[in-house]
Parts: structure tokens; C-alpha cells; sequence
């Protein structure tokens, strides 16, 4: 188990922890969540050792194997699967001695090597990784491919896939989802339930919170709390908990100020004088509790639209994409009318974010038409929105580009809306986080008045709170709505409809996030099932290997046996050759002898040959068992 120890953690001027105390089981699956600046992170990297306590310890067990995702990818030269398989430690130690024996011959330490690999089942390691890499979305064709031919994106996927093939004893991930579509999301979340590993888990995303955390751990005013449940039962323990501190506040308030009358009534009379200062000390006694108060509340307001036409946009047997001769969608047929609230399904490069912006008009079309309503008014947010924003630039000035004739005062009461108030408004967007950039590029989206708002991964610099804001938002928002996001809460509470983008088509999908889980589980059943029929084969090969290997060591110790006969019967049929030369003949008992030296001579010369023809078969059979090996 994992021990916090009266445990004080302090970055610069800022104190994270401060005498914590916690205990995490084997095979528990937590959810570490806090604040934006909570020091979430910096907790991951005091388990990691990376940097030091200033007071107390935690405690991991010493022969636990750890594994976290890497922020940065190297060995761009390896193919995917090679990359991915570098998590496997135990293995790849295995694999490396495996390859020096086999370079010296060194038998006995081969036979060892290959028990090692069984007990690892190692020869379905490769099988196993490419399982991960499926689930979070590669191909087959992509896993020979080199790491360096992909984007930041699937890089990241790479390393993600990494730490699950690890076998490590402890698992941290650090918002795992975030380059994830809902497809892999779906597939993380089985994996992280099933594995036998304890995984600590830094998320947003409250419903892959609820669906793999057996725990939650809070990091809060400098504590550390543990609660059973995933993120909503965390959330609904943690407001009963701040109403039971709320209760027992107001309640020692009214005694306070009950106790405060009597005193400030009768301190200066004599004879109540004792009784009041009794009950100044009992006041001094009397001590409120720290309040306890969830994340601070956020709202995002979206403007009313425009007036909507109807329809909004069509498309006509359209083919989407980047290539004439390569479309990523063809013959798509689709209308959107006012009051469409539509949840585009679908895995990476299945071609959501090609549909958007075919929508939008960004893209131009490889084939058919697309036909817009007079007065369409699009509000597009894509997966790198914040990157068109001026850095240089305050929320004000970006406004002011957006609106020259609006008045300072309209354009803060616009921006307070989006939480940007008092100096806020002012400072350069350069200092902002993320989620603040991603804020205000909805802001500036909102201010449009779009009656058609398509929105692309919206929420993946935004905490727990801001994303419920921006589904209150969206929920009261009239214009109709497309959305791409692989946080599942998001679309259940704003889409009534879903399109499912695969396969190079787009197709309704009748049913909820539920069913479409249920799909993708028996699509990858499907897969599975041939994946394991190719572990089958697989491992059918390595223990044919191991056979031949240990047949191989079963031959040289016959030759060697075999071996050690040879000179002792060459050495008496040279004897008996001798003898034959001086045998006498003459006489009766001469022929006698030399019957019996002859038949002798014969036996020894019988013996040798059939010897001779064993050594030559083993020495065949070692040969080929050398050659299937590679050890020639």
C-alpha cells in the first residue's frame, strides 16, 4: 500500500500539503482532484521521487514498479510498436539477455531465459501492446510506422500507451483523455477497471472520474481527504460535509452572539461581572470550523442568436475531404434546422473535424453542393481555437476588434459573463492558462450571436467547473448545436441526436453514449478475437521455439555421450585389425581362433559404424535445429 506520513509539501512560497495523512491500497483506482493550482501535479511528482518532502513520507512499496506518461517522446526512429513495447521493463531485460546468449550459445543460460519469457508470457507481449495501441486508436498499418511520422497528438497516445503495457505495480496519469476521442476514452476506461495494477488519475472529466475511480482523493486548503466513489459521490459526500460544517457554524455563531449580548449588558455591573467574564472565556472557547466549500461557481452566458433560417445548412451528396481521389467522406446527405442539438461520434481521423468544417465552409468540397440558409451565422470552435488569439492582446482589445463601437462598459459586462473582471480584462492573454484562453476564445464566439454553433473538443483546457458552466450555457442556449467532444457529460447534458462519422460516412446513430459503448465493445470483440487467434499462432511459434531449443540441448548432450565411445572402439578395431594379421591357419585350433578374432573384428566394426551414423544424424539434426534458431 501507499503510506502518506504527516506529510508537508511546499513549492516556493506556496504550501500544497501540510501535515497530510492517507493510505491508498493495492488495485485501488483514485481519482486525485482540487483546484486549478491545487498542486495536483506536484503531488504526482513527490510519488515519483522527482521532488523532495519538506516534512514526513510516503511510503511505497520498494519493489513496486512505477510507470507515469512522459510529456515529451523520444526515439522518434522506432516504429510504434517498438516504442510502446519499451514499457514493458521486465520484458525488455529478458529479451536483451535473450539475445546475448543466443550470440554466445550459451545453452543453459538460454533454457532459463525462456522459462523467464513463459512466466512473462512474453511471447504474446507484442500481441498484447498492439491490443493498446488499438484501443486508443491506431491502425495495423500505423504500427510499423515511425514514431517521429506522427503528430504531438498521437504522440502522445504513444506514450500513453507505454505506461499501460508496462506491468508497473503503480500507474500515474496525468489527464489522460485529453488527446483522446470518446472512442478511446470508452476503451481506457475498461482497461483501467480491469488491470490489476493501483492507478492514481488526474482528470476533468467527471464521468471517466465516476467510471474507473473506486476512490477519490481531495486535495484541498493544504489537506489531503480521501472518500469512497468516483467524482460524484466525492461531490455529493463533500456538500453534505460543507452543510454539516455550515450547520455547526451557525450554530456556534448564535451562541457566540448570545453570549457576546450578556456580556456586553452586565461586564460593567458588579455583581454580573464574574458571570460575564465567564463568559468572555467561554466565547474565546468557542471556535468556528474552516469552512469547507466546493470549486468557486462559474457561468458562461451565450447571447440570444440571430434569427435562424430554416434550414440552417444542407449538404448534397458531398465528399469531404483534402484529396480529390481521397476523399475521407463520401455521398454525405444531411440537412441542420433551428433547434438541432447534434453529438458527432466517430474515432480520430474517422473525419468528425472534416464534417465541421465542411459545415462551417472552411473546406472546400471535393464533390456535390452545400447549400446555406440566408442569414446563417456560424460559431466555430476548433480543437486549436486559442491559438488564433492575439497573445499580445488584452480580453478588452480583443473585443474592441470584434465591436469598435460598443462602449468599454458593454464590452465588460459582455466579458464578465465569461469570468474576466476588474484588472483581469486587461492583463495580455500570454499570462493566461489555458483554460482562461479557452474562455475567452468562447467569449469571443459568443458575441457573434451564432444561430449554428460547432464546437471541437471545447473542453480540453477546462476544469471540472468551467465545464459544467459551459454545459448550463449551451443547455440555455436557442441556436442549434454540433459537438465533437470526448467528455461524455458535456454531450449527454446538450445534444438530443447523435451522428456516428466512420467508415467514410455519416449515418444517425439510434441510441445514446450507452448503446454507442456497447457498439465499440462488440466491434472490439470482433477484433479481439482475430487479434487472438494471431496471439494464438504466435505463441504457438514461441513454444515450438522452446521445444526446438531444448531438443537442441537434448542432441549436443547425446553427442557428447556419443562422442566419448568413438576412440575407445576405433581403438579396438585396430586391435582386432592386428590380430587378424598374424592368424594361424594350420591347424585346427588356429582356425578356431581365427574365426572367433574375425567375428570379433566384425562386432567392433558394426559397433563403430552404427556410432558413426548416430553422431552424423545428431550432428544433421543439431545443424537444422541451429539454423531454425538462428544461432549459425
Amino acid at each position: 500500500m501507499i503510506q502518506f506520513n504527516q506529510v508537508t509539501l511546499a513549492r516556493g512560497s506556496k504550501t500544497i500539503l501540510r501535515d497530510a495523512q492517507a493510505t491508498l491500497f493495492p488495485k485501488e483506482k483514485v481519482g486525485l482532484v482540487g483546484l486549478n493550482g491545487a498542486g495536483k501535479s506536484s503531488l504526482l511528482s513527490a510519488l515519483l521521487g522527482e521532488i523532495s518532502l519538506d516534512q514526513g513520507s510516503i511510503d511505497i512499496p520498494k519493489n513496486w514498479n512505477l510507470a507515469w506518461i512522459d510529456q515529451e517522446v523520444q526515439d522518434v526512429h522506432l516504429s510504434v510498436i517498438e516504442f510502446a513495447m519499451q514499457g514493458d521493463r521486465p520484458l525488455l531485460a529478458v529479451r536483451e539477455a535473450l539475445d546475448k546468449a543466443q550470440a554466445t550459445g550459451n545453452s543453459d543460460a538460454l533454457a532459463a531465459l525462456y522459462e523467464q519469457m513463459e512466466n512473462l508470457d512474453g511471447y504474446a507481449a507484442e500481441s498484447r501492446v498492439a491490443s493498446i495501441l488499438a484501443g486508443l486508436g491506431f491502425k495495423t498499418g500505423d504500427l510499423k510506422r515511425k514514431v517521429g511520422e506522427f503528430s504531438g497528438g498521437w504522440k502522445m497516445r504513444m506514450n500513453l500507451a507505454k505506461v499501460l503495457g508496462s506491468r508497473a505495480d503503480l500507474i500515474l496519469l496525468d489527464e489522460p483523455t485529453n488527446h483522446l476521442d470518446i472512442d478511446a476514452v470508452l476503451w481506457l476506461e475498461q482497461w483501467i477497471k480491469n488491470v490489476d495494477s493501483t492507478v492514481i488519475v488526474v482528470s476533468h472529466d467527471r464521468d471517466f472520474l465516476d467510471e474507473v475511480c473506486t476512490h477519490t482523493l481531495h486535495l484541498h486548503h493544504e489537506k489531503l481527504s480521501k472518500y469512497t466513489g468516483g467524482y460524484s459521490a466525492f461531490e455529493l459526500a463533500f456538500a453534505e460535509r460543507a452543510e454539516q460544517v455550515a450547520q455547526q457554524n451557525r450554530k456556534s455563531a448564535e451562541e457566540i452572539q448570545k453570549l457576546q449580548r450578556f456580556v456586553d449588558r452586565f461586564k460593567a455591573k458588579a455583581t454580573k461581572a464574574k458571570q460575564a467574564q465567564s463568559r468572555v472565556k467561554r466565547i474565546e472557547k468557542i471556535k468556528l470550523i474552516e469552512t469547507v466549500s466546493m470549486d468557486q461557481h462559474v457561468h458562461l452566458e451565450f447571447l440570444d442568436p440571430h434569427k435562424s433560417p430554416d434550414p440552417l445548412v444542407v449538404l448534397n451528396r458531398t465528399d469531404c475531404g483534402y484529396q480529390i481521389d481521397k476523399p475521407i467522406l463520401s455521398g454525405v446527405g444531411l440537412e441542420i434546422r433551428p433547434g438541432d442539438r447534434i453529438g458527432l461520434l466517430g474515432a480520430n481521423g474517422n473525419g468528425k473535424t472534416t464534417l465541421i468544417r465542411t459545415l462551417v465552409g472552411q473546406l472546400n468540397l471535393l464533390q456535390g453542393e452545400r447549400v446555406e440558409g440566408k442569414g446563417l451565422v456560424c460559431g466555430y470552435f476548433a480543437q486549436d481555437q486559442i491559438e488564433s488569439l492575439d497573445m499580445s492582446s488584452t480580453p478588452l482589445q480583443h473585443m474592441l476588434r470584434l465591436d469598435p463601437k460598443a462602449t468599454e462598459q458593454q464590452l465588460r459586462g459582455f466579458l464578465a459573463r465569461f469570468q474576466f473582471t476588474d484588472d483581469k480584462v486587461n492583463q495580455t492573454v500570454e499570462g493566461f492558462s489555458g483554460g482562461e484562453k479557452s474562455r475567452l476564445a468562447l467569449a469571443l464566439l459568443a458575441y457573434t450571436k451564432p444561430n449554428l454553433l460547432l464546437l471541437d473538443e471545447p473542453t480540453n483546457h477546462l476544469d471540472i467547473a468551467t465545464r459544467q458552466a459551459l454545459a448550463n450555457g449551451l443547455l440555455e442556449f436557442e441556436g442549434a448545436l454540433v459537438v465533437v467532444s470526448h467528455d461524455r457529460h458535456l454531450l449527454e447534458s446538450t445534444v438530443d441526436t447523435y451522428w456516428r462519422v466512420a467508415n467514410g460516412a455519416v449515418m444517425p446513430f439510434d441510441g445514446d453514449l450507452n448503446d454507442y459503448a456497447q457498439v465499440l465493445k462488440q466491434d472490439n470483440t470482433a477484433t479481439n478475437q482475430n487479434q487472438g487467434a494471431n496471439t494464438s499462432s504466435n505463441r504457438d511459434r514461441q513454444q515450438q521455439r522452446q521445444a526446438d531449443h531444448n531438443q537442441l540441448k537434448k542432441a549436443k548432450s547425446q553427442l557428447r555421450k556419443l562422442e566419448t565411445k568413438l576412440p575407445n572402439l576405433t581403438e579396438q578395431l585396430a586391435k582386432a585389425d592386428e590380430a587378424s594379421l598374424t592368424l594361424d591357419y594350420s591347424s585346427q585350433s588356429g582356425q578356431q581362433k581365427a574365426i572367433e578374432v574375425t567375428q570379433n573384428r566384425q562386432r567392433i566394426a558394426d559397433e563403430l559404424a552404427d556410432l558413426e551414423e548416430q553422431l552424423l544424424e545428431l550432428m544433421l539434426e543439431i545443424e537444422d535445429l541451429e539454423a531454425q534458431l538462428g544461432l549459425q
